[in-house]
């Protein structure tokens, strides 16, 4: 890779770090398609290098959350992260059996989704469950959508925030910054199994993978600052937009290589 691919990637992975903090989402749900559409990875070695950009902004994010004490639910987290984890190592291996313009597609439908969660989120940043006891119904509800959010994290190489963060604000209660700070968490976890089936394959390029973790490395950790002091509806309208740009140039671009 050329020295300004290099940087580019880099850059990439800086943009991918700031907001899987701010939101709690992965960095992969920006990585993958920047790989893709912008540098030009294959879907499946952006995948892999979106699992890194995640345990990458795991590590640089929650790490700080966890030093401040309060944000992270280290009791739920852990509880939720046997489904998560066990979901993600099956969607690494089940990847390996879809056609990359079918991985696209997916992508796409993942990105309108998560640019629906965002737009609400900020219209109604507030919303949520009462916080107290959580009914066993609610727990189970949990366990099966993080289990659903770790095999599409295996999948698409993105962290399952989009998943994680509303199951913990709006189903199990937790205020949106904690359940922003607790995703950060849990998706390290859950990025190591579903790392797996891609490194079987040789999926993963260390050298488009590195700048990419060099950069998320330094975007989470801005974005870990600012976080508990940012207002952030107008970032994540923003944001959202960029999603709803990206799902459809990957929409494009996997059904004229079908």
């Amino acid at each position: 890779m050329a020295p300004v691919d290099l940087l580019l990637v880099a850059s990439g992975g800086l943009l991918a770090g700031l907001v899987g903090a701010l939101m709690g989402v992965g960095g992969g749900i920006v990585a993958v398609p920047f790989l893709n559409l912008v540098v030009g990875v294959p879907i499946h070695s952006a995948a892999a290098a979106g699992l890194i950009s995640t345990l990458s902004v795991s590590c640089g994010a929650a790490g700080r959350y966890l030093r401040r004490g309060g944000l992270v639910d280290i009791h739920t987290a852990l509880h939720l992260e046997v489904s998560a984890a066990a979901g993600g190592l099956f969607g690494g291996i089940a990847v390996g059996w879809l056609r990359g313009p079918v991985v696209q597609i997916l992508f796409a439908v993942t990105l309108v989704y998560a640019c629906v969660h965002i737009v609400r989120s900020a219209l109604r940043p507030g919303g949520g469950s009462t916080p107290g006891a959580v009914s066993p119904a609610r727990t189970l509800v949990a366990f099966g959508l993080c289990l659903a959010a770790g095999v599409l994290s295996g999948l698409l190489g993105i962290g399952g925030g989009i998943v994680v963060v509303p199951v913990l604000h709006l189903v199990l209660g937790l205020p949106f910054k904690s359940a922003t700070a607790t995703s950060n968490f849990m998706m390290g976890l859950t990025a190591v199994p579903a790392l797996c089936g891609f490194v079987s394959r040789g999926d993963l390029d260390l050298f488009t993978a590195a700048p990419l973790a060099a950069g998320v490395l330094l975007g989470a950790s801005i974005g870990a600052r600012i976080m508990p002091r940012v207002k952030t509806p107008v970032l994540k309208m923003g944001f959202a937009l960029l999603l709803a740009a990206a799902a459809f140039e990957m929409a494009r671009k996997g059904i004229g290589t079908w």
